[in-house]
């Protein structure tokens, strides 16, 4: 048998509402908030950190997908969108071995913030985004 703790009910204000909470903005959670931001939903994303990008800013690691070589396939989408950001914005570079593009992760955290800012109207903090629902799916706020 499980024992048992009884717990009282008890209220707890609502400092926050949201249509989707994503948690942690490493690449899959950056992806994940700006997808939903742009589909149009009321989207939050929370990042314990003091900056966006996860693994890529806080480890420094340079890439987040496979290193391409030729005949490969890319999916496209948000992912490859982070990596041509990061190259328009100087914060990319070519990869050695590869024909990917390391991510420069103090110059990322630069880009996320960016990419977090299109998709909403305003930045309410580090390390914590409101992104309200775009006027119209694809559109940025």
């Amino acid at each position: 048998m499980i024992k048992r703790i009884p717990e009282p009910a008890r209220e707890v204000n609502v400092v926050h509402e949201t249509g989707i909470l994503v948690v942690g903005s490493g690449p899959g959670g950056l992806a994940a908030a700006l997808a939903a931001a742009r589909a149009g939903a009321r989207t939050t994303l929370l990042e314990r950190n003091d900056c966006f990008g996860g693994n890529i800013t806080q480890v420094g690691f340079e890439g987040f997908a496979w290193y391409r070589h030729a005949q490969t396939i890319d999916c496209e989408g948000i992912g490859i969108e982070f990596e041509e950001r990061a190259k328009a914005m100087g914060a990319a570079m070519p990869e050695s071995q590869s024909l990917s593009h390391a991510l420069d992760a103090e110059m990322f955290k630069w880009v996320a913030d960016v990419l977090v800012q299109e998709a909403c109207s305003c930045r309410c903090c580090t390390g914590y985004a409101s992104l309200p629902s775009s006027p119209t799916a694809g559109s940025a706020a």
